[in-house]
């Protein structure tokens, strides 16, 4: 989903209800990606029914993936097989 920083927390807020609720299953994860456009929110769900329970989401494939992202809210080890942490820039 692509998001307006002022829609930021309400969604990290929803994502994070939901995956305390579901007991923190290792496969979901909430991650962004900023490449020279807005922030991106990326999504991975245990069940692609939940999908409809977060406002704004819709399915992609998983080649539409970026290499790089950062972690917003599930399990690092798992976040760590599918995406590498963006490079660190030196502001200009």
């Amino acid at each position: 989903m692509i998001i307006e920083p002022t829609e930021w927390d309400a969604v990290q807020e929803q994502f994070e209800g939901l995956f305390m609720k579901l007991g923190c299953p290792g496969q979901m994860m909430l991650v962004a990606s900023a490449g020279s456009g807005p922030p991106t929110l990326f999504a991975s769900l245990p069940n692609p029914g939940l999908l409809n329970a977060l406002t704004g989401c819709e399915r992609i494939d998983d080649s539409k993936l970026p290499p790089e992202a950062s972690l917003l809210i599930g399990h690092p080890h798992v976040f760590e097989k599918r995406f590498i942490y963006p490079k660190w820039k030196p502001a200009s």
